[in-house]
């Protein structure tokens, strides 16, 4: 495997220096341990993890009750704090604080949360596995078995490297909640802000069914604001999150 170093992201560096060229070697509990960090798993009140550090040695909590893929992330968004703000001291991360949110923020959490999707889910391994794959929700969850990663981060990595103009929207009842989008999505081209009446996506959050749609093509006046979006076609899947949110793919047609 021929990788340029200095590409690498701060996560896949600590991935690199061990070693590790599969994904099933990413052994979270192991990799915390190289950084000097301990996994205590147990139920928590208020949190989905916390991080108490002193010199070059931490202890990382996580909720015992969170699925397996929801601990997996929390240990790795911790690790992120970590290894990026060693010296400030303890932290307390929410669910809100490890949820994922808008792709432009920046913030602290964010980074956190950014170190997390690459220690989890690495570019140099995750690129060669997504070439070729259909941006929907059927390819990532396929490719999210293969590195024990959540659909939604997993789903959020393949928009965010694919080499068409592509978006992950997710929804709630109020609107967008959050967007993650490709380098090569148009900025004159702006999702509606409410799900259109006529898409499944807007049955999947207002009605009773909850299971995933098949991938269709529609209009892209049904996802997009933009004065000119009927001149567009977008191929779209969308799923109800268990939070009751809807997550769409949409991708530009060729």
């Amino acid at each position: 495997m021929n990788i340029e170093l200095t590409k690498l992201s701060p996560a896949e560096r600590v991935l690199w220096s061990l070693g590790i060229t599969n994904p099933i070697d990413i052994d979270l509990d192991a990799i915390a341990f190289h950084l000097g960090a301990t996994i205590k798993r147990r139920k928590l009140d208020g949190c989905e993890a916390r991080l108490v550090g002193s010199a070059d040695k931490a202890i990382i909590t996580i909720d015992s009750q969170s699925i397996p893929t929801r601990q997996r992330f929390s240990v790795a968004h911790e690790l992120g704090h970590w290894k990026l703000d060693r010296g400030r001291g303890g932290f307390l991360c929410t669910k809100d604080d490890i949820s994922l949110r808008d792709g432009a923020v920046r913030d602290g959490e964010a980074i956190a949360n950014s170190f997390a999707s690459q220690l989890v889910l690495p570019d140099y391994l995750f690129d060669p596995l997504a070439i070729g794959k259909p941006i929907t929700f059927d390819a990532a969850e396929k490719i999210a078995g293969i590195f024990s990663a959540s659909l939604t981060a997993t789903a959020i990595k393949l928009v965010k490297n694919a080499t068409v103009a592509a978006w992950l929207v997710c929804h709630h009842q109020r609107g967008i909640a959050w967007v993650f989008k490709s380098e090569f999505a148009p900025g004159d081209l702006h999702l509606r802000k409410e799900l259109h009446q006529d898409t499944e996506a807007f049955e999947r959050l207002f009605g009773t069914v909850s299971a995933r749609t098949r991938v269709k093509v529609e209009s892209g006046s049904l996802w997009f604001s933009s004065r000119d979006a009927s001149r567009y076609q977008v191929k779209v899947q969308s799923t109800k999150a268990m939070n009751g949110t809807v997550l769409s793919i949409v991708s530009l047609t060729k």
